[in-house]
């Protein structure tokens, strides 16, 4: 520019164009980086995509009062962190007198065994080791432990042995920074932040062996309700609703009405008494070694907020399982374990499922007397919950009524301090991931979902822009394709409309490729080797039919797929039984749609000892199906279903 010297022009193109071209290397570099760490590691694709953003995303303004009471605003991240520690610690039960009505002690097969410490049981926690965690208060992060956890084995052998054996745990291992976490709702508001507790890591490698040693104890005593699918090997939310929905297709499809009543308890895991679940403890024959190191684990504790680097006043620990611990989900399913039970007792045609603290009662409603017993369990669990000092949260409880034709209408109130509190009936409600609406059709959730894919896929047009195929397809699959295939096997569309406007998601994303964007669909997904998405469905439904079968699933929690005795019929050694049904609703259903594909494959595809081993024969036995790579053609060599498929 000084010069206006065409030379020096031209060199300094030459140099500026070199410049660019490592610079543009480099983005590309850590783009693949990231998105090839996404499956493992969804923080790294967040936090790339936060540095990208001009407005960062933090924990804004909060309300509050001042000494008086008066309503003000705070801004520091000090005056934050304070407000959300005295919030966190005000929803704390303060623990009175239990009533004087005992629970019989559970029936014991097997006794629980001594729990015995080792360096081989140690060491293979260390390997197993996260070390993308962040540490707790005492400074140790997972990264250190992993990398010197050879050196480690011995001293820590000694630190786990002698806690167990005399009850006591650290200081430190009894201390919390807790992360507020954003849930939904006013963001101004602290009571719409769920506190996620970091603490020890040597802590929680101790609790990880204690909590498989309970485990085991209540496997083999069967002491789990079979209506309890949260944090248990062998059950997962998916189970869950593949039982209900079974249940659920199977009476309305003789024309009854389900009447479901959604529960929410009031901070769950903060309020659970200590004293009482203590006493729960021992009524399930755990033994007193366990019992003193689970109470100095639970009492004495205390815990601050940490916002941005600063840190709130420390707040005692009066009640409840720290959230982010690996043995509280446990303690919770223990202390919440006799629920089903009493149920059951108050009405046996009344069905209660549980995910952890979420649970849902249902019964189908011929009359009004139904929908008195209905009433009546709920009634049971306001009391349990008032006797066990687990507030329900009246605001968060729904009704909703689930039928083809005809629905009867019916209401449902809770009863507190003696005022009657109506449940509000909905006709959309959100379960476990999945949205149901009344008559089971699932247009909302595969609304949402759609949408939020489509979000998703604009986040990363935007912030990816050298896009090669490897990083599409680390990218897509980890980050966009999850969110229209969760617990696709409850809710899988059978209408056109809708199976185009969910295979328009992956038709889009695709042509983030410049150099196949011209190209057909059909070629697209050849040139990727990426399956359209009903054929993903159909391959989904197999691998969940293949677990429940050979009982990779709990099989006292899965839906009921009757296998064909005749040995006289076609099909391999697993042949499901048909069965009749009236409408598009039961046909359409996971255990009835399915019946016809599965007999379709041979006992070379069925007989696969692992899940993977049978994935990988079903690729290969598929890997000519038309379907594969369009989406409009039907599965063939699966008899009458074929028919079905094209009508």
């Amino acid at each position: 520019m000084e010069t206006r010297d065409k030379t020096v022009l031209k060199k300094y193109k030459s140099a500026r164009n070199k410049i660019r071209n490592e610079t543009r290397k480099l983005q590309k570099e850590e783009q693949r980086n990231v998105a090839g760490q996404c499956k493992q590691n969804p923080k790294v694709f967040w936090k790339y995509i936060n540095s990208k953003r001009k407005i960062k995303t933090s924990i804004g303004d909060l309300n509050s009062t001042d000494a008086d009471g008066n309503p003000i605003t705070v801004s520091t991240d000090t005056e934050k962190a304070e407000v959300l520690g005295n919030f966190f610690s005000s929803v704390f039960t303060v623990e009175n007198e239990m009533s004087s009505r005992s629970i019989p002690f559970a029936p014991c097969h097997s006794p629980i065994k001594q729990l015995v410490f080792n360096e081989q049981m140690i060491l293979d926690k260390l390997n197993k080791l996260n070390i993308t965690k962040s540490p707790g208060p005492d400074g140790l992060h997972p990264r250190i432990l992993y990398e010197l956890r050879y050196e480690l084995l011995k001293p820590l052998y000694i630190l786990l042995e002698s806690s167990y054996m005399l009850g006591k745990l650290p200081d430190e291992w009894k201390t919390g920074h807790i992360t507020a976490v954003y849930k939904k709702g006013n963001k101004c508001d602290p009571s719409n932040y769920r506190p996620i507790s970091l603490t020890s890591i040597i802590c929680k490698l101790m609790e990880s062996i204690i909590r498989d040693h309970i485990m085991n104890f209540f496997f083999e005593n069967s002491y789990f309700s079979n209506k309890q699918y949260g944090f248990i090997k062998g059950r997962s939310t998916v189970l869950q609703l593949l039982k209900i929905m079974d249940d659920w297709t199977t009476q309305l499809d003789s024309g009854g009405q389900i009447d479901v009543i959604y529960t929410d308890f009031a901070k769950a895991f903060d309020t659970v008494p200590h004293h009482r679940l203590l006493f729960k403890l021992k009524t399930y024959n755990i033994n007193e070694d366990l019992i003193v190191w689970i109470s100095d684990f639970l009492c004495n504790r205390k815990q601050c907020v940490v916002l941005n680097g600063e840190q709130s006043s420390w707040f005692k620990v009066l009640s409840g399982i720290p959230q982010g611990s690996i043995l509280g989900p446990l303690l919770f399913l223990i202390y919440i374990n006799d629920l089903p039970e009493l149920c059951a007792a108050e009405d046996p045609n009344s069905e209660i499922y549980l995910y952890a603290d979420d649970s849902k009662i249902y019964k189908v409603i011929n009359n009004n007397i139904d929908q008195q017993k209905l009433q009546s369990v709920m009634n049971l669990i306001k009391n349990w919950s008032d006797e066990w000092l687990l507030r329900l949260n009246i605001d968060k409880c729904k009704s909703a009524s689930y039928c083809l034709k005809h629905p009867i209408d019916t209401q449902y109130h809770i009863m507190d301090n003696n005022n009657i509190f109506p449940l509000e009936k909905v006709k959309s409600m959100a379960d476990l991931g999945v949205r149901f609406d009344t008559n089971l059709m699932f247009r909302d959730h595969i609304s949402e979902k759609i949408n939020k894919a489509y979000s998703i896929l604009g986040i990363i047009k935007r912030n990816f822009i050298y896009m090669d195929e490897h990083t599409f397809i680390s990218l897509y699959k980890s980050m966009v394709r999850p969110h229209v295939e969760f617990a696709n096997s409850v809710w899988c569309p059978f209408k056109l409309g809708d199976i185009k406007e969910i295979e328009k998601i992956q038709k889009r994303a695709t042509k983030l490729i410049i150099k196949l964007k011209d190209k057909p669909y059909r070629d697209r997904l050849i040139h990727l080797n990426l399956p359209t998405l009903k054929y993903r469905r159909l391959r989904g439904d197999m691998i969940e039919v293949y677990k429940i079968i050979h009982n990779i699933y709990d099989s006292r929690a899965s839906p009921y797929l009757p296998l064909n005795s005749r040995a006289n019929t076609r099909g391999n050694d697993y042949k499901l039984l048909n069965f009749s049904f009236h409408y598009d609703l039961r046909k359409h259903f996971f255990t009835a749609r399915n019946v016809n594909i599965w007999n379709s494959l041979p006992n070379s595809v069925v007989d696969a000892s692992t899940v993977n081993a049978f994935k990988a024969r079903l690729d290969k036995f598929w890997s000519h199906q038309a379907v594969k790579f369009d989406f409009t053609a039907v599965l063939t060599g699966t008899g009458n279903r074929s028919e079905e498929l094209k009508k």
